[in-house]
């Protein structure tokens, strides 16, 4: 038995935001039910698609999130719509509610205080203050924190994060609230309603650009992919590729040197604290032809055992065969019908114990492919649900 196994939990919304939030719940072994428009809600239409055929059932980020959930096509612009769902509230013990603040309140409307579940809501701004009903995508939201305006050289203009990775992010802090209040509820018979704005999720427990600002008045610089100034740090080109490095600070500063070679670098005038940040070009005539010269697997290797804090900058093209990831199983393959094969992240966590508790990747559900099942459980007779068929209320 999963480790989740005996929690219903009740996804309205379909973005990436919610999808994400409630994937770990499915994966764990919670029964989890995404109710969908049948006319197809966003995270269905996001591309990519796979080999460019577009598809409701295809999108590479419904693939992604909707692992393992049951979907139940439903209209809840109806009031039979609106019914179906607060009845099937009633037999979950968390709901997580996506959108605008508006509709969130008339889905909490819906949740019976005596009998139904815990709910998670997650907005742009959350559900109070001036901002509460703005509508943002994930560009945009991240732009509200200081995560986009330190993602570039100073002088120029920031640099976007992946498409959607705002959203992940908080989806994060969104489903340690579920776990949270679904503890809750089971242990001390108390439901919770928790208010998640993606904002404040990743400017507090992701940015921490703010820490030295409010403790200090100064803000950090904007070094983009390496700074003249405080060096070896960031970014630097390798033959193959990239390097990160943070060897600025003794004693990384002289294991580096000691590496690449040229030992005395660190008793050299010019590569003292104060005159360093003039010296960057003579730093790299020593530093830029033993790069040059490796791959950054055989620098990474090189410096690593020198005791220099060091990676190479994978390429999402490398990260499936990487030696870590290979040995973890951070990636799986999931057997999608109509797509076939194709690799999903891990699970975010081990779990000891039985191996019954193991995280499991389950192909991702069509859309209205359960809808007969949850009816079936809420005792919907077969007449009605012909009926909610044909009212267009079910799919």
């Amino acid at each position: 038995m999963q480790p989740l196994h005996g929690i219903r939990v009740v996804e309205v919304g379909a973005s990436v935001a919610s999808a994400a939030a409630t994937k770990t719940f499915a994966d764990y072994g919670s029964d989890v039910v995404t109710v969908e428009p049948p006319a197809v809600g966003p995270l269905r239409r996001l591309p990519p698609f796979p080999d460019d055929r577009p598809h409701i059932d295809r999108g590479a980020y419904h693939l992604a999130f909707n692992t393992g959930k049951r979907s139940l096509a439903l209209d809840l612009l109806t009031p039979s719509g609106r019914e179906v769902l607060q009845r099937l509230l009633r037999t979950a013990q968390l709901a997580v509610f996506d959108g605008a603040p508006a509709e969130i309140l008339r889905l909490r409307a819906l949740v019976d205080d005596q009998e139904g579940p815990s709910t998670v809501a997650i907005t742009p701004h959350g559900l109070t203050g001036p901002y509460a009903e703005r509508r943002e995508n994930d560009l945009s939201m991240l732009s509200w924190t200081t995560r986009v305006h330190r993602n570039a050289i100073e002088g120029r203009e920031p640099l976007r994060y992946a498409p959607e990775a705002g959203h992940v992010q908080a989806a994060h802090t969104a489903a340690a609230a579920g776990f949270a209040v679904c503890w809750g509820l089971r242990h001390g018979g108390v439901r919770r309603d928790v208010d998640v704005s993606q904002v404040e999720a990743i400017l507090g427990n992701v940015d921490t650009s703010f820490v030295p600002w409010v403790f200090t008045g100064t803000e950090w610089a904007r070094t983009g992919g390496q700074s003249h100034a405080i060096y070896p740090t960031g970014n630097y080109r390798c033959r193959d590729g990239y390097l990160t490095i943070s060897a600025h600070m003794e004693p990384w500063f002289s294991r580096l040197c000691a590496a690449i070679g040229h030992p005395e670098i660190p008793h050299d005038p010019r590569f003292q604290p104060g005159e360093r940040p003039n010296h960057w070009e003579d730093f790299m005539e020593y530093f830029g032809p033993y790069l040059a010269s490796r791959t950054k697997h055989e620098a990474f290797e090189e410096l690593q055992d020198a005791g220099v804090m060091v990676a190479p900058l994978i390429e999402v093209s490398e990260i499936l065969a990487e030696p870590q990831a290979v040995a973890r199983g951070s990636f799986v393959s999931v057997e999608q019908p109509g797509v076939g094969a194709h690799a999903l992240a891990g699970a975010p966590y081990r779990t000891g114990g039985l191996a019954s508790d193991a995280w499991q990747a389950r192909p991702s559900p069509r859309l209205g492919e359960h809808t007969g099942e949850p009816l079936d459980e809420l005792g919907y007779e077969r007449d009605e649900q012909v009926a909610l068929f044909r009212a267009g209320v079910t799919r």
